[in-house]
């Protein structure tokens, strides 16, 4: 089964590289170098967030698990991150606009560390502080960094419809 979401990943690939360099001048719109440098910067920081976010997932199970903890166990350390999340996730983004975009990013950093030390002790009362830390974290990473983006764009002038290209 593996070779098949090979073959499949790299068809997707070339497809998307393929409709990427069809592309005509008149389909492309001009942008400052300005607006590059920023979008690029955004996506820089962006990609690294999520694949902080990604990259961790398929082993925390396996971690939790080599802590000796039961399947019922590890249940419940998931559902109270995805409850955290749910439950913050509606408040988030009403605080970044309160509290300001930028200090929501930095609170997702800080955050985001705090749940990943949190896994380097096998202590059940720990790892579940940990989830509900990185179920905050879930919540300003969706919402945050995408508000921010959208007010800085228009804080420094860019065009409307250049937002769609970061996007």
């Amino acid at each position: 089964m593996e070779p098949f979401y090979y073959v499949l990943f790299g068809a997707l690939t070339s497809v998307v590289a393929a409709l990427e360099l069809s592309k005509t001048n008149k389909d492309r719109i001009n942008t400052s170098s300005a607006f590059n440098s920023f979008k690029n910067n955004y996506l820089v920081v962006y990609s690294l967030m999520m694949a902080g976010d990604w990259l961790q997932g398929p082993y925390v199970y396996f971690l939790y698990s080599t802590y000796g903890f039961g399947k019922g166990e590890i249940g419940q350390l998931f559902i109270a991150g995805f409850g955290s999340s749910m439950l913050f996730g509606t408040i988030v983004g009403s605080l970044a606009d309160k509290q300001g975009r930028k200090r929501a990013c930095v609170t997702y950093c800080i955050t985001y560390i705090l749940s990943c030390i949190t896994k380097h002790s096998p202590q059940y009362k720990f790892l579940m502080l940990g989830r509900v830390l990185g179920g905050i974290a879930t919540s300003l990473l969706f919402s945050a960094f995408e508000s921010w983006l959208v007010a800085e764009h228009n804080k420094r002038g860019f065009e409307q419809q250049w937002l769609s290209i970061t996007f």
